[in-house]
């Protein structure tokens, strides 16, 4: 099934006039856009403030986010100046040369990740909600803007030795090419999200919020892979410091259940369960402009394995503003950007969202 992103836009910018007051969006809508963990739930932030009975909120999200990264032991068989082309018959005889090694990967993708979340108020205190993700992948076009950044002192590590806009997915075990994609992905339906959440205490200036979500898995990564029945509960939380400042934090837990014999069996070990957190500061001296900052925390997802370092937990920070429209909507810009640098999270990502309330 294929993504219609105008479309969506379209049927959301008819009810932006509805609105009557001014939106408050919430945290911004940060989620891991590494291309192992986009089959299965992670931890994303949550609104602590329910809308209130019989309310609802449309928000369409839109992410592109590069991924370049390996197994530490490519760093040693790196090309000399020229770029090269990774192809299959490459990724094979790196895999063979490597045959004591029980997983490598090679991942160089562009993602783009677009999701439809409604919202609807049950009550003051509770509300349902669901979320509907697109997915893309491709070569992109961000290797150069990327390239140029880092020629300001931030290099990474061998993307001046490949081909630029590739697309690459690679995943060799014990001498053999488990995996390899080079076809671009086009629109493709992922699992939805199901989820309620109930704020428990209301203060002036204050909200803390319980909330509940289960993905069950309608379809497959690569026609392959389909993760189990991934679940998680987490807090949420909104204190308003001062009236020009607010902060938003959040704290989960995911649990993975056993998906198909594939995805249980990759060669990186069984996907674990794990905790995820943000913490997001929010300024509001101007009436339409709310520039925010974003800390994002994952724990790590998968069992150690020599040369990788997907055990390890991970941070990223959103950075961005939202500019409130009339009539009770919101555009939201996001620079997405990994801090770690533990080789298991997508290098950055540009953000646009569109948020209304009913």
């Amino acid at each position: 099934m294929a993504a219609r992103p105008g479309a969506l836009a379209l049927g959301l910018a008819a009810g932006i006039a509805l609105g009557a007051q001014d939106l408050e969006p919430g945290p911004a809508p940060t989620r891991e856009m590494f291309p192992l963990f986009l089959a299965t739930m992670v931890y994303q932030p949550v609104d602590p403030r329910p809308l209130g009975r019989g309310r609802w909120r449309v928000d369409l999200d839109h992410m592109r986010a590069n991924t370049f990264e390996f197994s530490d032991v490519f760093k040693g068989a790196a090309p000399g100046m020229d770029r090269i082309a990774v192809t299959r018959e490459g990724a094979e005889a790196m895999a063979a040369t490597h045959a004591e090694l029980p997983v490598l990967f090679y991942f160089d993708v562009e993602g783009v990740r677009t999701s439809l979340k409604v919202r609807l108020g049950l009550s003051e205190r509770t509300e349902a909600w669901a979320e509907l993700p697109f997915l893309s992948q491709g070569g992109g076009g961000l290797d150069s803007p990327i390239e140029g950044f880092h020629s300001l002192g931030f290099k990474q590590f061998g993307r001046d030795r490949v081909r630029k806009d590739q697309l690459t997915v690679a995943v060799m075990a014990h001498g053999r090419l488990q995996f390899y994609s080079d076809r671009p992905m086009r629109g493709k339906t992922q699992d939805p999200t199901f989820g309620f959440t109930h704020r428990f205490l209301a203060r002036p200036g204050l909200d803390l919020s319980l909330y509940a979500a289960v993905k069950p898995p309608l379809t497959t990564m690569y026609g392959v892979y389909r993760s189990g029945w991934d679940h998680g509960l987490g807090l949420a939380a909104r204190w308003r410091v001062a009236p020009e400042h607010v902060l938003y934090g959040g704290v989960g837990v995911i649990r993975r259940p056993r998906g198909t014999l594939a995805f249980t069996n990759l060669p990186f070990g069984r996907m674990a369960g794990g905790w995820g957190g943000h913490g997001t500061w929010e300024y509001r001296r101007w009436k339409r402009l709310r520039p925010f900052v974003q800390l994002y925390a994952q724990s790590g997802f998968l069992p150690e394995q020599p040369y990788q370092n997907l055990h390890r937990p991970s941070l990223q920070h959103d950075v961005g503003f939202r500019w409130l429209l009339p009539g009770n909507a919101a555009l939201t810009f996001r620079y997405l950007n990994n801090i770690t640098h533990n080789e298991n999270t997508a290098d950055m990502g540009l953000g646009l969202s569109l948020t209304a309330t009913f």
